[in-house]
């Protein structure tokens, strides 16, 4: 059940506090792979690397509500070692240090975290992320951490350090999870905030924004989050917060448009489940940008079936330059399996108008359902193959506990979340997807048409375009392993 924050009650319990506050580090902990964390999701991304959007709104809320003194520390952007993250612990001595724990590397994440609680015994170690959010317990009792931030974390977080400062119990906390004294766990509900206009915007000072990109638009890239919760029913989604979708105002989210520019962004990413969801609001968006000549590019996520030619032209026009479509599948077998409510016929006919407006457009596959047969494949192969898609980015369905689609199939899952394990016992669904993903990957990139295409991006980022690429190159030999999972499990 979800549990509402009412306009006036989206910040925490006090106002905030003028001094004295608490020492917060904020980490996007350690990893020997290059990779990008949300609350939902986790991923490798060798190419780029968008900013930390969540720990830099939580960190700048805890400041702002709490009057915390706060830093983030993202070791991933710094290729920081753990050693590195220990010493700046030791220099900065924080009182409470909070982490983001991702999906697929929780293990990784959670034994990180629980070197880092033995060496420094007396900080308090809060985490957040998908999953300490819905299996609190279990993360609690197979790790050192000692407190959980349930949904989202903002106003927890404050009323957490309000408690401490006051030396209040915390288990009376609303969407906290931890222990009491006597080493029993609690785990209170979630929570949502509803007035996302509330939400102070993150401050891009307490990183270095030189360090994110977009993929093969470069950077310096920012990261706006204009909408929570995702109202669609697709089976396997982690979802954002929940389903109810809250959507911040016009104004503020230009206005944020404005401040990231003015931190130096070149680029901004909604990072959105699905930016376009709503046309009016899509089009006064890009109506203000225009009003206050707010001139930057950017990119969004979407739907195929929320794609409309007269709010497209709009984006065009206000700076969009790229828009990532969750096509996942043209077996209409496959879509229905997943629930996805789409229509493949309509697919490539509503992806034209995307080319028409003069965006470019990335589609993201979906390969792997148990029920795909080859001849599911080969419809997927050829809509993207007539698609007019200028790059895809292909994943393998996994089983995520908490999905629906996790219950349908949850005896046929090997499943453990410390340590993690999170695949199909019937070990030929993984071999025959990550076949198919290889050929998909060659057949699609290897086309005259498409190196054509890609051309341009070897002039500006000439590094970037070796390496994507060595990595497609890669896909011509049968013998190479694709789609590792960030976790070493």
């Amino acid at each position: 059940m979800e549990h509402r924050l009412a306009s006036n009650d989206a910040q925490p319990e006090s106002a905030p506090l003028q001094s004295g506050g608490p020492r917060v580090l904020f980490l996007n902990p350690p990893h020997r792979a290059p990779l990008m964390r949300r609350y939902m999701c986790t991923y490798a991304s060798p190419l780029c690397l968008l900013p930390p959007h969540e720990l830099l709104q939580l960190a700048t809320c805890a400041r702002e509500w709490s009057g915390a003194e706060v830093e983030v520390l993202d070791a991933i952007a710094e290729a920081r070692n753990e050693s590195s993250v220990h010493a700046r612990l030791r220099q900065y001595a924080p009182d409470v240090l909070v982490a983001l724990a991702g999906v697929d590397s929780i293990a990784d994440d959670m034994a990180c975290l629980d070197r880092i609680k033995a060496s420094f015994p007396e900080m308090p170690v809060a985490v957040f992320g998908y999953y300490p959010t819905t299996f609190p317990e279990t993360v609690l009792q197979n790790s050192k951490a000692d407190f959980i931030l349930r949904g989202e974390p903002e106003a927890v977080l404050s009323d957490f350090l309000l408690a401490r400062r006051q030396a209040r119990p915390f288990d009376t906390i609303p969407a906290l999870a931890g222990r009491r004294s006597d080493g029993t766990i609690f785990a209170n509900a979630e929570r949502r905030i509803e007035d996302l206009d509330q939400l102070p915007f993150p401050d891009y000072a307490l990183v270095n924004i030189r360090n994110y990109a977009e993929g093969l638009l470069g950077g310096p890239c920012g990261a706006i989050l204009s909408t929570r919760g995702c109202p669609f029913r697709c089976s396997y989604c982690t979802p954002a917060f929940g389903r109810s979708l809250f959507m911040r105002s016009p104004e503020s989210v230009v206005a944020e448009m404005q401040s990231l520019i003015g931190a130096g962004a070149r680029v901004i990413r909604f990072l959105d489940d699905t930016f376009t969801v709503n046309k009016k609001r899509v089009m006064d968006i890009c109506r203000l940008i225009l009003e206050r000549n707010v001139r930057v590019q950017w990119a969004c996520l979407s739907r195929v079936d929320t794609l409309d030619r007269e709010m497209l032209d709009w984006m065009k026009r206000a700076g969009c330059v790229r828009v990532l479509v969750g096509v996942e599948s043209y077996s209409g077998k496959v879509l229905k399996y997943l629930r996805k409510g789409i229509d493949p016929k309509t697919i490539n006919s509503q992806l034209q108008l995307v080319r028409e407006a003069g965006i470019e457009i990335w589609g993201f596959i979906l390969l792997g359902s148990p029920v795909e047969t080859e001849e599911d494949f080969q419809a997927t192969r050829s809509g993207v193959m007539d698609s007019p898609l200028d790059f895809i980015g292909i994943n393998i369905l996994t089983p995520y506990k908490g999905t629906p689609f996790f219950e349908q199939v949850r005896d046929e899952i090997d499943f453990s979340l410390i340590p993690y394990r999170c695949r199909f016992k019937d070990g030929a669904i993984a071999r025959i997807a990550a076949e198919r993903e290889r050929r998909l990957y060659r057949d699609f990139f290897l086309r005259p048409a498409i190196i054509w295409r890609l051309r341009r991006f070897a002039l500006r980022f000439p590094g970037l375009s070796l390496h994507l690429a060595y990595m497609i190159l890669r896909y011509r030999g049968r013998k190479f392993r694709v789609h590792d999972t960030p976790d070493l499990s």
